[in-house]
């Protein structure tokens, strides 16, 4: 059966980061509360690459940042990586059954399994419809949860259709700013 993952904006499930600098900050975007981070991954077991529209790319290796954002209410939760240089390599919006900030300092989703990327040249990908249908005929999810997935999935890709630049330009924002916050220290 495939499982619901709880996930953290510390990652700290994530066994491959071996060392790891974070700093978050309460915000607020278009009116809605939330948490925004940014996790530096300074040692890796192992690098992490993914296949992003026919190509290979690398998200996780020595010195890459990851800005997480996640706000209340919302049925997302979105993921810029950067590389060791700080250039944007994609964005990835987890699909999710909402936020929980429980604990404030370390915000929890849980992963509706599908995804939306924008990678670095701008293209859009829904990723992972697969699962959410296996997770549907296997009763991990209900009916009306498939549903508000694919709602949210469709939502979120016609916004980002129309709002790509704004949203990798506030990507951009919170990461110069965050990176300002951890203090000193290599890029």
């Amino acid at each position: 059966m495939i499982e619901r993952q709880v996930k953290d904006m510390r990652r700290s499930d994530w066994s491959r980061i071996l060392r790891r600098e974070y700093v978050s900050r309460d915000c607020q975007i278009c009116g809605i509360r939330g948490k925004e981070s940014l996790l530096v991954i300074r040692e890796v077991t192992r690098p992490l690459t993914v296949h992003d529209g026919g190509e290979d790319v690398l998200i996780a290796e020595k010195d890459y940042a990851w800005v997480q954002i996640a706000l209340e209410g919302l049925p997302f939760w979105m993921t810029a990586m950067y590389d060791d240089r700080g250039r944007l390599i994609q964005i990835y919006f987890d699909i999710t059954a909402g936020n929980r900030f429980n604990d404030p300092e370390n915000p929890t989703f849980v992963d509706m399994y599908l995804d939306i990327v924008v990678n670095s040249r701008g293209e859009l990908y829904i990723l992972d419809r697969e699962e959410l249908d296996a997770a549907l005929s296997e009763g991990a999810v209900t009916a009306e949860e498939w549903n508000q997935a694919d709602a949210a999935c469709t939502y979120l890709s016609a916004y980002l259709a129309g709002n790509r630049e704004a949203v990798t330009a506030l990507c951009g924002q919170v990461y110069r700013e965050l990176w300002e916050q951890l203090g000193p220290g290599e890029k």
